[in-house]
């Protein structure tokens, strides 16, 4: 008997679940992986600098009362138990924006990389290389801010090519009619990264100390590596467990092979896509107001010791990953039974939207109400949610035999992500106040989504076959 026989008859004797769910759930807990690495700074720091507020960055006239009284005395939640660094606001900004400085580098390329390269490779080596990088962070800190933030930028270097990796798997193992369920649930993992790393960082700082917030992530993310790789194949045809019904029901993806050349021209030129890159500089805003500087802002302006910030954290990310599923859902519903893809992505994207710009404007009149801010923080969140069932959805709308490539090109988007730390900390210091960060936060994101609206398709392009297409044809410009 063969060793194929073998697994045919071990099939037989035991129910196995589906390997694709498998796969869906591994690429969860990347993406948690992901994110818990990428944001637990954003927590950290606040214990780590000596005092919030150290330069002046928030002046007394928009600060809180409450803020005022712990820049006098308490340190929003601080240890006296470590050792602290005396950084700057515009050091801290650099720190926290430095990850996508890197990030913004790689994306691109990543998507590429991983079609010729195995995007199961790619993503297993980002994630346990950042991994090492997190456990590194307070060695760095220790040295100087600048070492701290060099090692950051290395970090976003190296995860740049892990989700255009988790699109080129997830295109692979998706049925058509399961595409957005298994999109939805793999990068749910994101907001569960996120309600992790901020909603759980300050109970780790106060059990365990800071470094934690690094060890702990760094931990998790080697852990997982062994898993990705034992369970997860390139191509479902060839892995060793998977059953001969789904073998026969991912036959249908089989045509989705990555190309051996890109048309880049066609590629630039295809104006439909722009959209998708602008929401994601808009969704790169948000995220810094919300999850990279959101535990800043809550101390520095509404003097939240880490307690409180860790409470209002979890709230947001729980919004946010509820938020996911329920657009997700929403949107299968709605092009199943009354729109066409396109329409449900404008409803879903416009809804989205919405409740970004109603919390914005929340957040900006709610003052020194910490009840009001803190519910406009989880609505914010719950809205910019609606972009893993809209835009993020565009490379395989567009090109499934390019996701891998177009997702990477999405990452230019992330220029949002290290450029709103420094910009917010410079309307800061000229203002004095949160407001001006938080309106232009609310103006991108109503902008970037007239724009998707009014703009995007979700139409397949001609080019996804572009190397199907005989070169006499290519060189004379026929379709």
């Amino acid at each position: 008997m063969t060793n194929t026989d073998h697994i045919q008859a071990s099939r037989r004797k035991c129910w196995t679940p589906p390997i694709r769910y498998i796969v869906t759930l591994l690429g969860m807990l990347g993406c948690c992986v992901d994110y818990l690495v990428r944001y637990g700074l954003s927590v950290a720091i606040v214990s780590m600098v000596n005092k919030p507020n150290v330069n002046a960055t928030v002046t007394a006239t928009d600060a809180c009362p409450a803020a005022i009284v712990n820049d006098s005395g308490d340190d929003a939640g601080a240890s006296t138990n470590e050792e602290h660094f005396n950084w700057s606001g515009y050091e801290q900004s650099v720190i926290l924006g430095t990850f996508f400085w890197g990030y913004f580098m790689t994306k691109g390329a990543g998507g590429r990389i991983s079609e010729v390269f195995g995007a199961r490779e790619v993503l297993a080596a980002s994630l346990f290389s950042s991994g090492i990088l997190s456990i590194l962070c307070p060695f760095m800190a220790h040295i100087h801010p600048m070492a701290l933030a060099g090692l950051r930028f290395m970090m976003g270097f190296v995860q740049g090519p892990a989700f255009p990796a988790l699109y080129v798997v997830i295109a692979k193992w998706a049925p058509p009619d399961e595409l957005a369920t298994m999109i939805t649930i793999a990068f749910s993992g994101m907001p569960m990264g996120s309600l992790i790393g901020l909603g759980g960082s300050g109970w780790v700082i106060d059990e365990l100390g800071w470094q934690w917030v690094f060890y702990g992530g760094g931990i998790f993310a080697i852990l997982w590596t062994p898993f990705w790789l034992f369970f997860v194949t390139n191509d479902p045809q060839k892995h060793p467990y998977i059953s001969k019904r789904e073998q026969d029901l991912l036959l249908v993806n089989e045509s989705i092979r990555p190309k051996k050349s890109v048309p880049w021209m066609k590629l630039a030129t295809c104006w439909r896509y722009y959209p998708s890159i602008i929401a994601e500089v808009a969704s790169s805003w948000v995220a810094n107001l919300t999850t990279t500087q959101g535990p800043t802002f809550l101390t520095d302006k509404l003097g939240m010791n880490m307690d409180q910030v860790s409470k209002v954290l979890t709230a947001m990310q729980i919004g946010s990953w509820v938020g996911s599923f329920t657009f997700g859902r929403i949107s299968d519903n709605l092009y199943k039974h009354c729109l066409s893809k396109v329409n449900t992505r404008r409803v879903i994207h416009s809804s989205g939207t919405i409740l970004v710009v109603i919390a914005t404007l929340g957040i900006a009149l709610g003052g020194c109400d910490s009840w009001t801010v803190s519910t406009m923080m989880v609505i914010l969140m719950i809205g910019s949610s609606c972009s893993l069932s809209t835009y993020t959805l565009s490379p395989m709308d567009f090109a499934p035999n390019y996701a891998g490539t177009l997702s990477g090109l999405l990452g230019i988007g992330n220029i949002g992500g290290f450029l709103a730390p420094v910009v917010t900390n410079a309307l800061l210091l000229q203002t004095g106040s949160w407001t001006a960060s938080i309106l232009l936060t609310g103006g991108m994101a109503f902008g970037a989504g007239i724009l998707y609206v009014a703009l995007t398709t979700a139409e397949i392009q001609d080019w996804n076959y572009y190397d199907e297409i005989p070169s006499s044809d290519v060189e004379s410009g026929q379709p």
